[in-house]
């Protein structure tokens, strides 16, 4: 099983999409499906001010209501859906899988344009059209699942703990229990986060990433040894448990931008040491 990041490269483009040209990134892998919504933002197009400047979609991190309200508002014209579409979850980075089913989906009509906030949970999945799955970042891994045969889709938001966790394997086994998905049937995408060239861990990071990858530690933990810093590659980890649960190599796309190398471009929650906006990755059946 290789697992060598140079397998993934080139694997997203930006463009530049509506009447404000607002900057958003997408996969080639995914981009293929004319019934397929899917972006990665940026932190640029928006109204909000500095540390948040200027497209922050996060409204738990201190900036202002209604620059939020402003910038997600514009995301779904540039998107061409409403607004109300957009469904997102209480992040707790832990590894609770949260189903979209119609009940929920109804409830998006009865709420105020804002969107409608879920219970905790770090990975969403469903078979519902025309409901955006949305997570926002800042320098956590997302990754985007979509079965196409079957028409399902997941979105995982996978901090260090997450990650650990295992789970974008465990929402990956959901999909296949659930759905009766198939590994080779799922595509998946793995977005701008903090890359193992920026991401130090201390010991209690480094005992539980051993725990969870016995046989893979050796791959996952750089040691600076000129620095005595050790760096975990959370790209390489989420790879590691797709593959396990059955993905294709080849059904991989992996984006290979570091959050915090390209602070200009995203949110980076270390980099800007936890004063920052939150970019948001987004998934959705049409």
């Amino acid at each position: 099983m290789t697992t060598s990041n140079a397998n993934f490269k080139s694997a997203v483009f930006l463009s530049e999409i509506g009447s404000d040209h607002l900057p958003l990134f997408h996969f080639p892998l995914l981009a293929q499906f004319n019934d397929l919504l899917h972006f990665i933002t940026t932190r640029q197009g928006g109204c909000s001010d500095p540390p948040f400047s200027s497209f922050n979609l996060a409204s738990h991190v201190g900036d202002r209501e209604e620059h939020v309200l402003k910038n997600r508002d514009k995301l779904a014209k540039a998107l061409g859906i409403s607004a109300k579409h957009f469904f997102f979850n209480h992040q707790e980075h832990g590894t609770n899988i949260l189903l979209i089913n119609h009940n929920q989906k109804a409830g998006l009509d009865n709420d105020k344009n804002s969107t409608d906030v879920i219970p905790a949970s770090d990975a969403l999945v469903t078979d519902q059209k025309n409901v955006c799955l949305l997570i926002f970042v800042a320098d956590c891994v997302p990754v985007l699942l979509f079965d196409y045969r079957k028409k399902i889709i997941g979105l995982v938001h996978a901090g260090w703990k997450g990650t650990v966790g295992l789970i974008s394997q465990k929402t990956v086994q959901f999909m296949q229990s659930h759905y009766g998905s198939q590994g080779q049937d799922i595509l998946c995408a793995i977005g701008p986060s903090i890359g193992p060239c920026c991401y130090q861990i201390g010991m209690d990071v480094l005992v539980k990433v051993r725990e969870s990858f016995p046989q893979e530690k050796y791959r996952l933990i750089r040691y600076a040894s000129h620095l005595k810093k050790h760096y975990f590659n959370l790209w390489q980890a989420n790879i590691i448990q797709l593959l396990k649960a059955g993905i294709p190599e080849k059904n991989i796309a992996l984006a290979e931008l570091c959050t915090s190398c390209h602070s200009d471009q995203f949110f980076s929650s270390r980099k800007e040491q936890g004063l920052t906006g939150r970019f948001a990755a987004g998934i959705m059946l049409r």
